[in-house]
């Protein structure tokens, strides 16, 4: 899609006249990573010789819409930063200026997040901080069911949930997994020999017997009562029932260790830890979320804006952001600067992020993602089989994914 086609599409939404050109270097920033981002860009212009940088903070609730706006009125800042799921979408829009011819190591970089930022072999962003999800859980509960250690398969995790509902006491449930969230299944299925996409992530891959065997672990996790069949509006709150050891294990996010400091009572503070998902054979992968700074391909301050994202992106820099946001870096080494090795709840995602995966690299992503927790909750809930659910989402997927499978076999044919 052209920026004549996007901004028609925008304008007839109703969303294309919010735009005034503005002039001069500029970085978009999102939620509070945008807020913190200032005295950093702040220093870069008190040391640079070159241009000078404005930044702006965009909410994530709306920035997907900003940026795509901006991109059809020819207006993106000329960095970018992009939720890691966003840069195949912008690859397809032609919008990010490749970064191998500059020669930029990322041999210190998560290799995942290399990976996702890199479209047909193109480095289009520099990872700036990285996300992943994996274990929290109770030890004590742990322990009054006969473990000492977290598990590291799914069949440990299976008999560690089948003991844990014998424990008694305030203990109801083995894992906190709202059925309308897409983020464990996804990670699951990202363990998987099978894609969850196929044919350079135009087909569904929904059927293959890895995924299908993942969508069964899963379900049979609700099935056994080891899992709650609620939606998130339906369950108790995370933090509360976490603290008062109403259940043992939660796959979430690394903005819940600070939450957890701060909203667990005194007296649940040394009961929990972190620790890499199982896997169907030992530690498994889980899915790599973040942001990636990218240069607008229309810029015309590259040399400039190229030196912004890897100021932004070095080791001294990443560990004092991290400082600032409690955002993970994405470079290795500013994990030790930040503190972050020696506090074992955060060294066990380091331990996941070396194991993450990204997750498939189309526009469409999201939606099908999406629809993969739909489904989930439906077979669950009784509504409809396991193999329904799974044809489902090939022909879902199969239809999103139309346009992008004619254009991938288009631009291969013209290649003969």
């Amino acid at each position: 899609m052209n920026r004549r086609q996007t901004l028609s599409l925008l304008m007839a939404a109703g969303l294309g006249a919010c735009f005034k050109r503005e002039d001069g270097m500029r970085i978009w920033a999102m939620g509070t990573e945008g807020e913190k981002i200032v005295p950093f860009i702040d220093a870069f212009n008190h040391k640079t010789t070159g241009p000078k940088f404005r930044s702006q903070a965009l909410p994530w609730s709306a920035a997907h819409e900003k940026l795509l706006t901006a991109f059809a009125a020819d207006n993106l800042p000329d960095v970018i930063a992009l939720g890691n799921t966003w840069v195949s979408e912008f690859a397809a829009l032609d919008a990010l200026e490749p970064l191998n011819q500059y020669g930029i190591d990322t041999s210190n970089m998560f290799e995942a997040a290399v990976d996702n930022a890199t479209i047909d072999g193109k480095l289009l962003g520099l990872p700036w901080y990285v996300e992943t999800r994996l274990l929290f859980y109770r030890k004590d509960n742990l322990a009054r069911a006969g473990f000492q250690n977290p598990p590291q398969t799914w069949a440990e995790w299976e008999a560690q949930l089948a003991a844990l509902g014998k424990i008694g006491g305030n203990h109801k449930f083995g894992a906190f997994m709202p059925v309308n969230e897409f983020e464990p299944l996804v990670a699951f299925c990202l363990q998987s020999q099978n894609q969850i996409l196929t044919h350079n992530a135009t087909k569904g891959g929904f059927q293959t017997n890895g995924i299908k065997a993942t969508f069964a672990f899963v379900k049979s996790l609700y099935d056994k009562g080891y899992a709650a069949i609620l939606s998130g509006a339906e369950a108790p709150d995370l933090y509360a029932s976490f603290g008062r050891g109403e259940f043992t294990f939660v796959i979430t996010g690394p903005w819940n260790i600070a939450e957890m400091r701060k909203r667990l009572p005194a007296d649940a503070q040394d009961k929990w830890a972190t620790a890499p998902l199982p896997g169907p054979t030992g530690l498994g992968a889980s899915i790599l979320g973040g942001v990636s700074l990218g240069i607008n391909k229309a810029s015309t301050q590259k040399t400039a804006a190229l030196e912004l994202i890897k100021e932004l992106t070095s080791v001294g820099v990443q560990a004092e952001f991290s400082k600032a946001t409690a955002d993970l870096p994405a470079v290795k080494p500013a994990w030790a600067l930040a503190g972050l090795e020696t506090d074992a709840k955060a060294h066990s995602f380091y331990q996941q992020l070396s194991l993450a995966k990204a997750p498939p690299k189309a526009p469409e992503w999201e939606r099908i993602a999406n629809e993969m927790a739909i489904a989930m909750e439906r077979v669950v809930r009784g509504i409809q089989s396991l193999d329904e659910a799974l044809a489902g989402l090939d022909d879902f997927a199969n239809d999103i994914l139309a346009k992008r499978r004619y254009m991938i076999n288009l631009k291969g044919n013209s290649h003969e």
